[in-house]
Order: structure tokens, then C-alpha cells, then sequence
């Protein structure tokens, strides 16, 4: 029997799969039909930013890739928008799971939520994409 070798990404996708159900897990985009791994670029969530309300703690990447494509900007965004019932945190590198080029990258822990693995929300580099995250207008 031949030994089975996961890739960062297959095991991110399946851990998605088994905690947060089919519909937010990650779709692989057209990669190569090789059977090699899909480049972190070819991964991309499968449903578009939240609208509803938020409460809980969002996590956001400031770390050197995040930091450069907008992290830090995005930080003040969610620390001037962000309600009384959610806490917003910073780290230097939200996602070891290469997702560093798809960033700024956001973790998203719902009030309830027990994780350990929780949605990262990839490319948060608007204000209008830290309003649809917090539910605000």
C-alpha cells in the first residue's frame, strides 16, 4: 500500500469540509490535471463575504505579506466600524496554511464558535469588504 502525502491546502479543505459543512468549504479552481497540488492561487472561497450581523472576534493578518497588501489598513478599518460585540486582534500571520498571497487575510470566530478551525475570509482589502464581514452599512 502506498503511503498517502497531504498537502497543506488538502488538509485546510478537509478539515473546512468536516467542521464548517460543504458550503464554505473551498473550491479548487482549474488547476492542473497532472494531479499535483493546486497553487494557493487556484483556491478561493466559495461563498462571497457575510451580510449578517456579526458578533465575535475577528482576527486580522499583519503580518510582512498581509502587512503590504493592506492588513494594516484593514485593522483600522474593523477597529473604527466594529460594534460593542465584537473584539478585534491582530497577528502576525493568521493563516500557516500559504494563504499569505491570497491576503490581507481575516479570521473570522463567530460568538459560539468552538473551532479550532475557523473561516478565513482572504482578500479583505476594503472598507466595503470590512463592512460586509461586521454586517454594517
Amino acid at each position: 500500500m502506498r503511503p498517502v502525502t497531504l498537502t497543506c491546502t488538502a488538509l485546510y479543505v478537509a478539515a473546512a469540509l468536516t467542521t464548517r459543512g460543504v458550503a464554505d468549504a473551498f473550491v479548487v479552481g482549474s488547476g492542473s490535471s497532472s494531479g499535483a497540488s493546486p497553487s494557493p492561487s487556484t483556491i478561493r472561497p466559495r461563498s462571497a463575504l457575510s451580510s449578517e450581523p456579526f458578533e465575535g472576534t475577528v482576527v486580522v493578518c499583519t503580518g510582512p505579506t498581509c502587512g503590504r497588501s493592506g492588513g494594516k489598513k484593514a485593522l483600522a478599518w474593523f477597529q473604527e466600524l466594529a460594534g460593542d460585540n465584537v473584539k478585534v486582534e491582530s497577528i502576525s500571520c493568521v493563516s500557516e496554511c500559504a494563504e499569505c498571497a491570497l491576503g490581507p487575510n481575516v479570521e473570522v470566530r463567530k460568538a459560539g464558535d468552538g473551532g479550532p478551525f475557523y473561516p478565513i475570509k482572504n482578500g479583505v482589502k476594503t472598507e466595503d469588504d470590512v463592512k460586509a464581514i461586521l454586517g454594517v452599512e
